[in-house]
């Protein structure tokens, strides 16, 4: 049930919502906090202190927006989101459900991130990526315009002009590697490379010889990610 113009006055007296915002029952609105016109707030939400939700914008039953976090117009959040303080949502950004977003990250203009995925602190995802199911961007990578990155993908952290990812499942106790470029070129995330932090290929390839035999898995997986890479540089050089 929607609350009336005069019950949201009377219960958020130091937050400004501007007329024609929605707002359900259930819902705390910190002090300072900007609801704009055409809004929409699901049951549940908690809006912190200093967040701004934009113009037509749709949240989600219980998602958790914290301080200062800025949310553009048209975006549309699904139930049960976490965004963490000072996050920036552009507009007509789409969160599914259950998805996370780390503080300070910034998520550009019509970007789509799918149900559970992750964003940690500082990432950057630039305008019209798409972040499949359940993948993980590493604090402070930058995925370039457009980007497509595959259901379960793993970005290490803090690497630079990311565009495409590869997904090998079934190698090693996490039974799955992520491979993806970077400024850095081919980068290997899997659980024994600094905890999904990430290594180049000759990184990796040396860290794997350390601890297996060469006919192990991860060596095979790793052939064939460097066979997809070596593929993505031919076709963007021709």
């Amino acid at each position: 049930m929607y609350m009336t113009p005069e019950e949201i006055r009377e219960k958020f007296p130091d937050a400004v919502i501007e007329s024609g915002a929605e707002i359900e029952s259930g819902t705390w609105i910190g002090s300072g906090a900007v609801i704009e016109s055409g809004a929409e707030i699901k049951r549940g939400v908690r809006i912190e202190r200093g967040a701004v939700i934009g113009r037509g914008g749709q949240i989600g039953r219980y998602v958790r927006i914290g301080s200062d976090v800025r949310i553009g117009s048209g975006a549309v959040i699904g139930s049960d989101v976490v965004i963490e303080r000072c996050a920036v949502i552009g507009s007509d950004v789409r969160i599914e459900s259950g998805a996370w977003i780390g503080s300070g990250a910034v998520i550009e203009s019509g970007t789509w991130i799918e149900s559970g995925a992750v964003v940690e602190s500082g990432a950057e995802i630039k305008r019209g990526v798409r972040i499949g199911r359940g993948a993980v961007i590493g604090r402070g990578a930058e995925i370039e315009r457009g980007a497509r990155i595959e259901n379960g993908a793993r970005i290490g952290v803090i690497r630079k002009g990311v565009t495409r990812t590869l997904v090998i499942n079934g190698i090693g106790t996490t039974k799955q590697m992520t491979a993806h470029t970077s400024e850095d070129g081919l980068v290997i995330v899997i659980g024994c490379l600094n905890g999904q932090r990430g290594a180049t290929i000759e990184q990796a390839r040396k860290a794997i010889a350390q601890k297996y035999s060469p006919d192990h898995a991860y060596f095979a997986a790793l052939d064939l990610a460097q066979r997809w890479y070596d593929q993505l540089e031919y076709t963007n050089t021709n």
